[in-house]
């Protein structure tokens, strides 16, 4: 895509989008793995009488939510790494303006609730036993979380600070970022083409009037956010997997050798090491 040049300022260019991998951890394939054994199993109540299995079951609900909405994001990006002619050539319903708002709600709130969803996972596989309502950070290390593990959380949580207030203010506030240069102009504009009429003229900078270029504006500042965000999201998720995988491999062989509550001593399954000994 060409760029264009703001009146002023350097030119708007439209950004390579970086994506993350939701599921490419050896520790979530692991859980996958033993996730099989739900097949042994007509219901829940059966498999919970068996503390191994018990314990895979409620780590493999936890990581499946946070795959999920982890993976969303990248359905975000696709918000905003949309084809602008298709507003020129009338194939969208939603006009410019509202696009950018509904990409960004849903781009800020799928993304901070991935730390909610972190948080979730982290206390099945510690087993710190909180309510999800009362899954909290400050909860979850009063609970005995480990300090390398809550030091990482921390970071995930002050990585999207900035943003966490912007969708609290969005959300609890109705308050909305600017998406362009002259964004009264951009509304109005736009209210013009919903009519069926043109907006012509200067906007307030002095510059021509043109949809086009306030909307790549708005997209351009959203594609920055995504992929700051994926930049730094994808780091600390590969940290906290590397920190869990080991508190889960020790509490699963505990629970798989116990000869009294364990499904895997008990039913003569094969012995399971740990995948990275």
């Amino acid at each position: 895509m060409q760029s264009l040049s703001r009146k002023g300022g350097a030119p708007t260019r439209y950004l390579k989008r970086v994506d993350i991998p939701s599921d490419d951890h050896q520790l979530i394939g692991r859980i996958f793995d033993l996730g099989i054994v739900e097949l042994n199993f007509e219901t829940y109540e059966e498999l919970s009488q068996y503390i191994d299995c018990r314990y895979v079951f409620h780590c493999g609900l936890s990581m499946r939510t946070l795959i999920r909405r982890v993976d969303s994001l990248n359905q975000a990006g696709d918000l905003m790494w949309v084809d602008p002619s298709s507003w020129v050539n009338g194939q969208q319903m939603i006009d410019r303006y509202e696009w950018l708002n509904i990409a960004t709600d849903v781009f800020l709130t799928r993304l901070i609730s991935v730390f909610d969803c972190v948080l979730l996972f982290a206390n099945d596989v510690l087993e710190a036993g909180l309510e999800p309502r009362q899954c909290k950070l400050k909860n979850l290390k009063n609970r005995g979380a480990p300090i390398p593990l809550v030091e990482v959380l921390e970071g995930l949580q002050e990585d999207h600070e900035s943003l966490r207030r912007e969708r609290n203010a969005r959300i609890h506030e109705g308050l909305e970022r600017t998406h362009s240069s002259c964004d009264q102009t951009f509304r109005i504009a736009e209210i013009f083409e919903r009519s069926g009429r043109d907006l012509t003229g200067k906007d307030s900078l002095g510059g021509r009037i043109s949809p086009e270029r306030y909307m790549k504006e708005g997209l351009v500042q959203l594609q920055r956010d995504h992929n700051a965000s994926m930049r730094k999201l994808r780091k600390r998720l590969e940290q906290v997997y590397d920190l869990l995988w080991t508190d889960f491999e020790d509490r699963f062989r505990e629970k798989f050798r116990d000869p009294e509550n364990g499904f895997g001593d008990g039913s003569k399954v094969a012995k399971i090491d740990r995948p990275f000994a």
